[in-house]
C-alpha cells in the first residue's frame, strides 16, 4: 500500500488551517505548510479526531473510506504524541492567548464544536458554537446536522479508552480498536456524501490519552511504539474537477 506522506510539525498546524480558509495568519505563528496548501483549495474544513489512530493503523486495519479518498498523508512532528497535548498544540499553536477556532470566527465564519464537556474546558471552546455530546454515536448525528452549513466543523471521537476501560478484560484491545476505526470510517463515508463540494477533511489521528497495552508482537509491535501522529486529507471535488 502506497502512501503520498508529507511531513508537517504540530506547531505550523494552526497555520495551515488558515491559509487553506483563505485568512490572514497571526504574527507569532509559524508559516504555513505550502506543500499541503498547494494541494486543496476549499471553501469548509470539518476536522476528525480519532484517538488511538496512527499510521500503524491505516495500513494494519485499512479503513476503506480513509485510504479510498486521500489526497495527502501528512506526518505530524510533535514532541508529544498523545491526545491532550498534541490537540493543544494544532489549536492554539505557540502564541499564548491564541486560539485557531475563536480566530477563525472572528472572520464571520460558520464554526461548530462537537465534543465531550470535558474537552470543551481543556480546549478553550467557546461554549456559543459547541455541542457536547454524551458518545460517538451522538458526536456523528451532531456533525450530521452542521456538516452542510459549517465553514469549519471540529468533531472527536473517543469511545475507544472508555470502552477500553469497561470491556478491556473482555475484549482484546486491538480487536477494539480495529472494530472502532471500520465504525468510524464508515460514518467519514456518509459525512463525505453529505458535505457540500470543496469540503475538505483533515482526519487526525493520535496516541490517546494514555498508553494502552495492544499486545502486538516482533515487527508490529516495533512498528505501533514508532507510530507517529497523522493527518488523512482529501477534498470532495466537483464530478468534472
Amino acid at each position: 500500500m502506497s502512501f503520498p506522506q508529507i511531513r508537517t510539525t504540530a506547531v505550523e498546524f494552526p497555520s495551515t488551517i488558515l491559509r487553506l480558509l483563505g485568512l490572514e495568519i497571526p504574527e507569532g505563528l509559524y508559516q504555513a505548510n505550502q506543500e499541503l496548501v498547494s494541494k486543496f483549495s476549499p471553501k469548509a474544513v470539518v476536522m476528525v479526531v480519532i484517538d488511538n489512530f496512527g499510521l500503524f493503523e491505516a495500513v494494519v486495519y485499512k479503513p476503506e473510506a480513509l485510504i479510498k479518498n486521500m489526497e495527502a498523508l501528512a506526518l505530524i512532528e510533535t514532541e508529544d504524541p498523545y491526545a491532550l497535548p498534541l490537540m493543544k498544540t494544532l489549536l492554539q499553536g505557540p502564541v499564548n492567548g491564541f486560539h485557531m477556532i475563536n480566530h477563525i470566527k472572528s472572520y464571520g465564519k460558520a464554526i461548530k464544536v462537537i465534543c465531550r464537556e470535558d474537552d470543551q474546558t481543556t480546549f478553550g471552546f467557546d461554549p456559543s458554537y459547541t455541542v457536547n455530546p454524551r458518545d460517538d454515536m451522538a458526536t456523528y448525528i451532531e456533525a450530521t446536522k452542521h456538516i452542510f452549513k459549517s465553514e469549519l466543523l471540529y468533531l472527536h471521537f473517543l469511545d475507544f479508552e472508555s470502552l477500553y476501560a469497561q470491556y478491556g478484560h473482555r475484549t482484546p484491545p486491538k480487536t477494539l480498536l480495529e472494530k472502532i476505526v471500520r465504525r468510524t470510517d464508515n460514518w467519514i463515508k456518509v459525512l463525505l456524501r453529505q458535505a457540500r463540494e470543496n469540503t475538505l477533511f483533515i482526519v487526525i489521528g493520535n496516541h490517546g490519552r494514555h498508553p494502552v497495552p495492544l499486545d502486538y508482537d516482533g515487527k508490529l509491535a516495533e512498528w505501533r511504539k514508532a507510530n507517529a501522529p497523522i493527518a488523512i486529507m482529501f477534498q470532495k471535488r466537483s464530478e468534472s474537477s
